[in-house]
């Protein structure tokens, strides 16, 4: 059953490893664990929630989103199963430094990347839809930047990791700012329908062209241009352009409906982390390291958990309603963000322990309520 569509196997792995990597990390930063590996316990931390973590769930995400797109059969059976045990293989060889060379992991994931991009391109080429072939090139940015990030580990290059670390979130960034402008409006326009409401979500072409233009640049700045002034303010501008983006989609609208808020709290996330990484690249507000954790934490986690919920009630024959657990699980995980940002300014010292906890609580809700839909039937007997 795990191997029938794209998203059973993946969003599994994903939460169970979120969970994992997030209990590693605590573990690492408290001094319970210590494991051998080529990079530092922050880079390895970084890549196993960005590459691993991440990177699993936009697999669940666009292996089943993307047939249905495009009309043409999904990913199952062999493929499915060789692409997901190329996933696991990487990240045994991440956790297991001590006993396989690092060249497995690096074989794995790059087998995992480029393995996806390469099924995934063409069908996403041809979906009648240009918006589509955004995906690809976002999907290249997450295998160059856990490239770099593994070849520090082989002893090829002694500073790459972290630029393959930032190329990865800033291309997460991207592919939840695209993959929310695209169905973000369609789902809370749904939802507003039933309640009899006819509200207006006209796409503005400029304005969206304007969002991939500065994300790219924030992109290309971060990686290349070396007057941090300069890199602030594309960050600011990138976040004001997606803050106007976001607040045409209604947001305020879905406050009675979790399945809906926790898409809007998380890319209001987004909106928060590139304005405050472009602060403190201007040196006002926060430390990059917190401004970083906006994203990671906020945007992704919360939004990550919200369409992994959504996707996984939908494809399994449930009806998209958030139980009480998976409310809980959403402010658990908000929770999780604003301790991360807000919490060192008064407990430098706990505040990283707190949100790791309500992080784990959230995502081990998700696993003890979810994934028993993904490992079973759908109850309505229809295939999927």
């Amino acid at each position: 059953m795990l191997f029938v569509q794209g998203f059973r196997i993946f969003f599994t792995v994903a939460a169970l490893w979120s969970v994992g990597a997030m209990v590693m990390w605590l573990a690492m930063l408290t001094g319970l664990l210590s494991l051998p590996s080529p990079w530092s316990s922050a880079h390895l931390h970084g890549h196993e929630l960005l590459f691993g973590f991440v990177g699993a769930a936009a697999a669940g995400f666009l292996l089943t989103a993307t047939p249905v797109w495009s009309k043409t059969p999904p990913m199952t059976g062999l493929p499915l199963i060789t692409l997901a045990s190329a996933w696991l293989l990487a990240r045994l060889g991440v956790v297991l430094g001590c006993c396989l060379p690092a060249w497995i992991p690096a074989l794995a994931d790059a087998f995992f990347y480029f393995g996806m991009l390469l099924f995934l391109t063409p069908t996403m080429w041809n979906t009648g839809n240009r918006v589509h072939r955004i995906f690809p090139p976002i999907l290249a940015l997450l295998a160059l930047g856990d490239l770099l990030t593994h070849l520090e580990a082989l002893g090829w290059h002694g500073e790459s990791a972290r630029v393959g670390l930032m190329l990865g979130i800033n291309g997460i960034v991207f592919f939840l700012a695209m993959t929310g402008g695209h169905i973000m409006p369609m789902f809370t326009r749904d939802a507003l329908r039933q309640r009899g409401e006819e509200p207006t979500f006209a796409i503005s072409v400029p304005l969206e062209i304007a969002g991939v233009v500065t994300l790219t640049g924030v992109v290309v700045a971060d990686l290349f241009w070396t007057v941090q002034a300069g890199v602030g303010w594309i960050f600011v501008v990138a976040g004001l352009v997606q803050g106007v983006r976001l607040s045409r989609w209604h947001g305020w609208k879905t406050v009675s409906t979790p399945l809906l808020w926790v898409l809007h709290l998380g890319y209001l996330w987004l909106v928060v982390g590139l304005v405050l990484r472009g602060a403190a690249r201007l040196g006002v507000g926060l430390d990059e390291s917190t401004a970083l954790h906006a994203l990671t934490v906020g945007a992704m986690g919360l939004f990550t958990l919200g369409i992994m919920g959504r996707v996984a009630l939908t494809h399994t024959g449930r009806v998209p309603e958030a139980s009480g657990l998976l409310t809980t699980a959403f402010l658990s995980m908000t929770g999780a963000a604003i301790a991360r940002v807000v919490g060192p300014f008064w407990w430098p010292e706990g505040a990283v322990l707190v949100a790791g906890g309500l992080w784990i609580g959230a995502y081990l809700s998700f696993v003890l309520l979810i994934v028993p839909m993904l490992v079973t039937a759908r109850p309505d007997g229809q295939a999927g």
